[in-house]
């Protein structure tokens, strides 16, 4: 690498730095005195995000998608699962982004030039702004495939900001996409998403909770649920065992699975990602019989 070409990464570098040093936006605050929830974890997915190029794109779609998750962690309530992750979700959330308003309102300066010697060209600027974001979700029953719950919600932030929408004129790239979640549309979107989660969470009460055998043994049923979900030991729980799979002959659409209830089983220990129960009604069960809660 030459001088010139250190030299000027180094300043790309710097401008970055700037970029992320003025975006800083603030959100409406929310409360943080929920209780630790004790209950069953139900398992829950997040899809990518839908965003057009109108709407900011693959940085929003993703930035929203990775916003969504984390909030759905840190509330607690929910067990979220990704593809590979060896447990399929009880339920899928699926948004996309309605609105999207970089700079709903506000004022300031602007000043053009060339700074930096030439090596960056464009416009600079100093301003209060106003970013508004509105997303809609809908919550998907994984078993029935069926919409069970919609919801839409909004997001404000607002900051007082120094920006540069620097070009680089040696590559034509622009700068800024990294810093989705510093900015102030990027904040509108994480307000949106803590007004969402409880939406979510009154949707999943639609949402059966379930969990898989594992193995039957003589030592006992094990259960791919355990600390992670809540699970604690005198759980009883149902059994049933899937039967016939109806299926649309048009679409190839799963409308039903046949289930049969064979008896009941109690949590006896509790590990980590894993249960052991024992038989307290029916018959033992089989690997891939399904668990309900009493």
């Amino acid at each position: 690498m030459n001088m010139i070409t250190l030299n000027r990464r180094l300043m790309l570098s710097g401008a970055a730095l700037v970029l992320v040093a003025g975006a800083a936006a603030r959100v409406e605050a929310r409360p943080q005195n929920r209780p630790a929830y004790d209950g069953l974890r139900k398992t829950i997915a997040v899809d990518l995000f839908q965003a057009t190029e109108a709407v900011g794109g693959s940085v929003t779609a993703e930035g929203m998608t990775a916003m969504l998750t984390q909030a759905l962690v840190e509330d607690g309530r929910f067990l979220v699962v990704e593809g590979g992750g060896g447990m399929e979700a009880s339920a899928i959330v699926r948004g996309t982004v309605t609105k999207y308003e970089a700079a709903a309102g506000g004022g300031g300066m602007s000043i053009s030039g060339g700074p930096l010697g030439g090596l960056l060209g464009g416009r600079a600027s100093t301003r209060s702004q106003t970013a508004v974001m509105e997303i809609a979700l809908r919550l998907v029953d994984v078993a029935s495939g069926q919409v069970v719950s919609t919801s839409n919600a909004q997001g404000r932030a607002s900051s007082r900001t120094s920006e540069a929408g620097l070009v680089d004129n040696w590559g034509g790239g622009h700068l800024g996409g990294e810093i989705f979640r510093a900015t102030p549309i990027g904040q509108a979107g994480q307000d949106a998403i803590v007004r969402a989660v409880d939406q979510i969470a009154a949707g999943m009460r639609r949402v059966e909770w379930t969990a898989l055998v594992v193995d039957a043994a003589a030592a006992g049923i094990y259960l791919n649920a355990g600390a992670d979900r809540n699970v604690q030991p005198g759980l009883t729980l149902s059994v049933w065992r899937p039967g016939r799979t109806l299926t649309d002959p048009g679409t190839g659409q799963v409308l039903d699975v046949e289930m049969a209830r064979i008896g009941r089983v109690q949590v006896e220990t509790v590990r980590d990602r894993l249960s052991i129960a024992s038989v307290i009604e029916g018959e033992p069960p089989m690997r891939g019989d399904v668990l309900k809660a009493d």
